[in-house]
């Protein structure tokens, strides 16, 4: 249950890098803290079985480096970024606002794994160009939000960023989502659970762990014992659970909003079929692009083409 989210927000707006670099110095003294915030409740990894230790590992992994990898905050957006802490319950919500025109629209962003809400401020700008606001909500143990990620932490904090925004007066009509990687579950669920949004954009979009079995068990990513690589390829089927627990291509049929793509033929974390069948799920797809460069990150690329979508 989400309880209302408090009008009275924390507002922090001490930008200074020294702030982030304290934190974190102060963070990896005490790493133990950063390989304990995953723990996905509801989400038993118990039932997909010998995979359980590894991507409990691999999930603590990028949970520390979200923490650690804070960037400073670009001189143009320093005077218009609103910090929050949004109440979620018992847990609060990192969140960025960045509004420099108080436009009446806004984008959703979410980031992808292993990043947080300081990673992506070029994508920030370009959003900001096109006349939006940016809301880009933590997750929960990411950044300096508080909980865990799980996957009704997911579900409870996109529905506290469309009560924010709805708070602030925007109607959801003027609200568009933009999903980064693994960011693609939230905005599809987001994207999912509100017909009247404007648009969903997805980059580089984390479909399934079985379709990006091929990837994992070659190791290009993330490094696999050789008994799981073994398990991966002989048995993708084990990955199964973790599909059905996000539901994106199921999602992603009933989507009623413009959807549009962004990809890289040499992403080698998420390949190329993988997103082209979800996209092929949308009965709403306005425009797949697909990039000849960029790999599995937010680069000039694919902010190019972010900026090229005219009809947004």
């Amino acid at each position: 249950m989400i309880h209302p989210i408090n009008t009275q927000m924390s507002i922090q707006r001490n930008f200074g890098t020294d702030r982030y670099n304290k934190r974190n110095d102060d963070f990896v003294k005490n790493s133990k803290a950063g390989f304990d915030q995953v723990n996905f409740t509801g989400f038993s990894f118990e039932e997909i079985s010998p995979l359980n230790y590894y991507m409990r590992k691999v999930l603590n992994k990028f949970t520390f480096i979200s923490k650690r990898r804070r960037f400073p905050v670009d001189e143009s957006l320093k005077e218009h970024l609103k910090i929050l802490k949004l109440k979620t319950g018992k847990t609060t919500c990192e969140a960025w606002d960045i509004n420099p025109n108080n436009s009446d629209k806004y984008v959703i962003f979410y980031h992808g794994l292993g990043q947080n809400v300081t990673s992506n401020q070029e994508m920030y700008k370009s959003i900001i160009g096109k006349g939006y606001g940016v809301f880009a909500p933590e997750y929960g143990g990411f950044g300096e939000s508080t909980g865990t990620i799980t996957a009704q932490s997911i579900k409870t904090n996109t529905k506290a960023a469309i009560k924010y925004l709805k708070n602030k007066g925007i109607d959801e009509k003027d609200i568009g989502v933009v999903g980064f990687s693994m960011g693609s579950l939230p905005a599809i669920d987001l994207a999912h659970k509100n017909d009247n949004l404007k648009f969903l954009i997805l980059i580089s979009p984390f479909n399934s762990v079985k379709n990006e079995s091929e990837m994992l068990s070659k190791g290009q990513s993330i490094k696999l014992p050789k008994i799981l690589k073994y398990l991966i390829e002989k048995f993708p089927f084990l990955l199964k659970f973790v599909d059905s627990t996000f539901k994106n291509i199921q999602k992603m049929k009933n989507i009623k909003l413009p959807v549009y793509f962004i990809h890289s033929e040499n992403d080698n974390i998420i390949p190329t079929k993988s997103t082209k069948e979800l996209a092929g799920f949308s009965k709403n797809l306005k425009k797949f692009i697909l990039l000849k460069n960029g790999g599995h990150s937010i680069e000039k690329n694919k902010i190019d083409a972010f900026n090229n979508l005219t009809d947004i």
